[in-house]
């Protein structure tokens, strides 16, 4: 089953019925959509998990909503969207593309999940970002897309057209607020899946490298050497989608 957070929160099944199995808290990128995460939500319910499919605030409306949103306010969404999926399961792995590759390490760390799945996270934006946003900003409230880098022809992303200069800072608070997190990932010994798109024209290498420092010994890493950063949509999206059922079934084994 996949459950939106428009939906309201469901409560476990049985009074004093402690939830069981393992579960997926699924989170989409900056200025996109759900859209871009359905495949790998649609393969983990045909495995047979469960799983939480946030559209996060700001997002899938117009993108002057998310020049208002506050980085708080997606912190809240998904912890919010994690405590849904944990009255319904035991285990909770949160699997996330670039800004949601961020918040999955965020929540994973906050509510000590065994796991993670992180596709082209990204965890520090390149040197001057917020600096330029903030100067820019002050002439003009929009910068070109970041969506839509997919190698694949004819597949496009479901994101703004634009890219909201305010939001950017928030988003730079976003990946600060994970990179806080690392050394409580490194404590808990947290296994972290890393699929990497050998070409991506959004977060770069950079990240990737940050988190493989972070958290040494953690990181299973796989190169999708066909794809950009979108690599949910791109040539390799069954491959992504198949690490991150594989990662699921490891720790459905464990309980």
């Amino acid at each position: 089953m996949v459950n939106r957070s428009s939906h309201a929160p469901q409560e476990p099944t049985g009074a004093g019925v402690a939830p069981s199995g393992v579960g997926a808290l699924v989170l989409h990128g900056f200025t996109s959509t759900t859209a871009s995460m359905q495949p790998v939500a649609d393969a983990v319910t045909a495995a047979g998990f469960d799983v939480e499919l946030p559209l996060l605030p700001g997002h899938g409306t117009r993108w002057e909503d998310l020049a208002a949103t506050r980085a708080e306010e997606i912190l809240q969404a998904v912890a919010a969207a994690h405590r849904r999926l944990a009255a319904r399961c035991g285990t909770v792995i949160p699997v996330g593309l670039s800004m949601g590759g961020a918040l999955a390490l965020w929540s994973a760390a906050e509510h000590g999940s065994p796991a993670a799945a992180v596709i082209n996270p990204g965890l520090r934006l390149a040197p001057g970002t917020v600096l330029t946003a903030r100067l820019l900003g002050r002439f003009t409230p929009t910068w070109k897309p970041l969506a839509g880098d997919i190698a694949a022809p004819g597949v496009t992303e479901e994101a703004y057209p634009v890219t909201p200069l305010r939001a950017v800072v928030e988003l730079d608070r976003l990946f600060a607020a994970a990179r806080s997190r690392m050394p409580q990932l490194a404590a808990a010994g947290t296994e972290v899946l890393l699929m990497r798109s050998a070409v991506d024209k959004v977060v770069g290498s950079r990240s990737a490298a940050l988190l493989k420092r972070a958290l040494p010994g953690q990181v299973t890493e796989v190169v999708l050497r066909r794809s950009r950063h979108v690599a949910t949509l791109d040539y390799d999206a069954p491959l992504v989608a198949e690490q991150t059922v594989e990662l699921l079934r490891r720790h459905s084994h464990r309980l």
